[in-house]
């Protein structure tokens, strides 16, 4: 997918008003858990509104580490009982390892770490997140 170039802004209808910014910091306040600044990120920003759209790659990136912040703090409160295996994931998914490797880490499929592994947790292996992933991974 293509980012695209900004020039009037489509919140405040200002002409010409959208300005690219780099090297942004952005505080996260994800419900239940502490919040997390992540740094590193880029945008188009209005300098009317100051409305603005992260870029992709910024996107996934925030993606990325409010997964890997959310799963730091869920691995004290998660009992062994609800974590799943890697391979148990992706036999209840019908995706393959590598897919669920690849959820858990943009953020699409919660998870705990456990000594310094991504652990799936149980309950968020749900028909909706295989449906999900298996459009994603077959291109539909």
């Amino acid at each position: 997918m293509r980012e695209r170039n900004w020039t009037d802004c489509p919140c405040c209808g200002a002409k010409g008003a959208m300005r690219r910014q780099s090297g942004q910091t952005e505080r996260f306040n994800p419900a239940g858990y502490a919040p997390v600044e992540v740094d590193g990120l880029d945008g188009s920003f209005c300098t009317s509104c100051g409305d603005g759209f992260w870029s992709l790659k910024s996107e996934r990136r925030i993606s990325s580490a409010l997964a890997e912040h959310m799963a730091g703090q869920d691995s004290q409160r998660i009992v062994a009982a609800e974590i799943a295996s890697v391979k148990e994931a992706a036999d209840a998914m019908h995706i393959t390892v590598q897919g669920v490797h690849k959820m858990m880490k943009e953020g699409r499929l919660r998870y705990v770490l456990a000594a310094g592994h991504r652990l799936p947790i149980r309950m968020y292996m749900t028909p909706a997140h295989a449906g999900e992933a298996a459009a994603t991974h077959t291109g539909r």
